[in-house]
């Protein structure tokens, strides 16, 4: 493999800031100063956001662990198993809860309950000592951070907002073909529907950055604000996009000709980045139209085609007058700066089910371990407890745990081996602390340019720097103690292997299969009740959702169903439309809707919709069409559009609707 001059950069800084922290903990009498080293070895990261960010965690969640477990002793100290069984409970929570934050602020819930199980549940025998105990593991953890964010802040920063910036320069262009492509008309196949959505998952995946981002102090905040707010409009692009596909696939080769060069100039409007007028709108709208009972089947279509292509040149010319004054080419208007400066990351939406099921495999894998050192008295039992929990919540979260927690096994185990030799065969050759740095320089060096490139790395140098009782004067394990800690940690990591697969079904195929689930209920909810924030909420979901669809389809050779997808976002958002509207008509026109609705309920996760529902989609057009005025916003018309929209996504390839006589 070869080595670059970046995981070269970062060994030496990594090793640099374990040795200063090392040195110091020792220097001023730490009871345990290795805490310190391994607390760089995991902070260490290539992006100084990333590092600052890390850091701020990780002392706040160790100091919160130490607070609750102080409190825990004083109430449960005289009774030890009530400490253990609180102790799993608050861990298990605060495990759960890390789940649930899907950005960089998980690490520090993660590291509350590590924390916790290392104090409470390692010194549940010596409650008297806990106080000592919780004061050196804080100042530990805080030296570590200390000093890597102080030889990262002097040797070689790096900032993250080159590659905000060239995520930016990339976007752009995609989705300015994507547009294109959707204005000519271009039919596309799976494949290519697919790769499509992959800057779907790019754009979303700005929002796992930004903690990181807001920690960066070379990235400007107002920078940032601008690239979000790009990020909010690219977004709100692509359900526009699919909807105008839709319309445009739909049309006859005779209306799509009539179309054409309206098209073209809302192309070439579009390829300005100017404001749009309402000229190429106005156009389609006063295209004159077949004369035959298709004819309100064209003038809806043609009156929605108009107004999506408005808000698409608008969303777009937006973006480039953010994107021009975040190159300092030009600069925002009021009302479209005030917006930047309200701009929030796109959220990203929380999986409950999957948090509580990976929460209740942290838990039984914690109870059958804790009763396991129960039961034996084994003095290595904290050990296995510790070992998997942390197997079940830092790797058991993925859509293959088996996988991860086998894999986190095997570099233990290497990491034990490679511990065995520096304990055993390179630290007793150090007489002072400069042999001391040539020791460990032998085996931090390299094993840290690896983990430049793998983060399995990390997990090496620092389990294995944790199992070999690195003191200020150095005293090897027993051999058969060696053995013994690392056999306990195996032990834990198998039962967190068990405990993994309880609650859960694994495989990419099982989560594709359970996100459509949860698409479909959603949008059944929203037939029953819809608000605008909920309808809003719902398309914010809905397109984290099909982001973290994309690679699993291509995992799983299902990139045909990428098309479906945008499609099921339509009939969400025209779904919650008609219910917020169907309050607002009068009460024929109301039941017409209502019926619509009901219906859809029925078969909402039907692989294909019934004619039944059809007919009633067109018999709310029968009912609501007669009462249609010239107000767009009105609740009739928009009743009507929206009934238009559920037809085409859910009927493409049905005959255009034909109005009663």
């Amino acid at each position: 493999m070869k080595v670059t001059s970046d995981q070269i950069l970062f060994s030496v800084k990594l090793f640099i800031a374990a040795m200063l922290a090392f040195a110091v903990a020792v220097r001023i009498g730490l009871p345990q100063p290795y805490w310190a080293l391994v607390t760089c070895c995991v902070l260490m990261n290539p992006a100084t956001g990333a590092i600052r960010s890390k850091a701020v965690y990780r002392v706040a969640g160790t100091l919160g662990a130490g607070i609750v477990t102080l409190g825990m002793v004083a109430i449960f100290a005289s009774v030890p198993l009530l400490l253990i069984i609180s102790s799993g409970i608050v861990a298990t929570i605060a495990f759960g809860v890390s789940f649930l934050d899907r950005t960089p602020r998980a690490y520090g819930f993660q590291l509350f309950a590590v924390t916790l199980m290392l104090v409470a549940v390692a010194g549940v025998d010596h409650p008297e000592t806990m106080f000592d105990t919780v004061v050196a593991r804080v100042t530990e953890i805080s030296l570590g951070v200390l000093a890597t964010t102080f030889v990262d802040s002097v040797i070689a920063p790096r900032s993250l907002g080159g590659l905000m910036r060239s995520n930016l320069r990339r976007w752009l262009p995609d989705m300015e073909r994507w547009a294109n492509d959707v204005l000519d008309g271009r039919e596309t196949g799976a494949q290519e529907e697919h790769d499509r959505l992959k800057i779907l998952s790019d754009v979303t995946a700005l929002s796992q950055m930004v903690a990181w981002l807001r920690y960066d102090p070379t990235v400007d905040r107002g920078e940032l604000r601008h690239v979000l707010a790009i990020q909010q409009r690219l977004l709100s692009m692509v359900p526009l996009l699919s909807a105008i596909a839709a319309r445009i696939a739909g049309l006859t080769q005779a209306d799509r000709a009539a179309l054409a060069p309206y098209l073209a100039e809302a192309r070439d409007t579009f390829r300005t980045g100017a404001m749009p007028s309402a000229r190429p709108a106005d156009d389609v709208r006063s295209l004159p139209l077949e004369v035959g009972r298709e004819r309100p089947w064209q003038q809806l279509v043609h009156d929605d085609l108009a107004d999506m292509l408005m808000d698409l040149l608008t969303l777009w010319s937006e973006i480039c007058r953010i994107d021009r004054a975040l190159e300092g080419r030009a600069v925002l208007d009021r009302e479209l700066a005030g917006q930047v400066r309200r701009t929030a990351a796109f959220p990203l939406a929380s999986d409950v089910d999957h948090a509580a099921r990976s929460a209740a495999g942290i838990f039984v894998a914690y109870i059958l371990l804790c009763g396991l050192w129960l039961a034996t008295g084994w003095h290595q039992g904290p050990n296995a407890v510790l070992m998997g929990t942390v197997a079940v919540a830092f790797f058991g979260g993925g859509d293959e745990p088996g996988k991860a927690i086998a894999a986190f096994g095997r570099f233990a185990v290497l990491s034990l081996f490679l511990a065995a030799i520096l304990a055993y065969g390179l630290l007793p050759l150090a007489n002072d602390f400069p042999t001391f740095l040539i020791v460990m320089g032998l085996f931090m060096l390299p094993i840290g340019m690896w983990a430049a490139a793998n983060p399995m790395g990390v997990l090496v140098l620092a389990f294995g720097l944790s199992n070999i009782n690195l003191q200020g004067h150095y005293m090897p394990y027993d051999f058969a103690f060696f053995l013994e800690v690392g056999f306990a940690s195996l032990i834990g990591m198998y039962v967190a292997f068990l405990g993994a697969s309880l609650f859960r079904q694994w495989g990419v195929s099982h989560q594709v299969h359970r996100f459509l689930c949860r698409e479909a209920l959603e949008i059944a909810r929203l037939s029953h009740s819809a608000t605008r924030r909920a309808r809003d909420l719902y398309i914010q979901r809905a397109l984290d959702r099909i982001a973290g669809m994309t690679m699993r389809l291509a995992a799983s050779g299902q990139v045909e169903r990428s098309a479906a997808l945008l499609a099921r976002l339509r009939v969400g958002v025209n779904i919650a439309d008609l219910r917020i509207i169907g309050t607002m008509l009068d009460p024929a026109a109301r039941d017409a809707t209502v019926r619509v609705l009901e219906q859809f309920r029925r078969e909402f996760d039907a692989a294909q919709p019934s004619p039944r529902l059809l007919a009633l989609v067109d018999e709310a057009l029968n009912q609501l069409w007669p009462r249609r005025d010239s107000q767009k916003s009105s609740p009739v018309t928009r009743a009507i559009r929206s009934l238009a929209g559920l037809r085409i996504a859910l009927f493409e390839r049905a005959p255009a609707w034909i109005p009663a006589s």
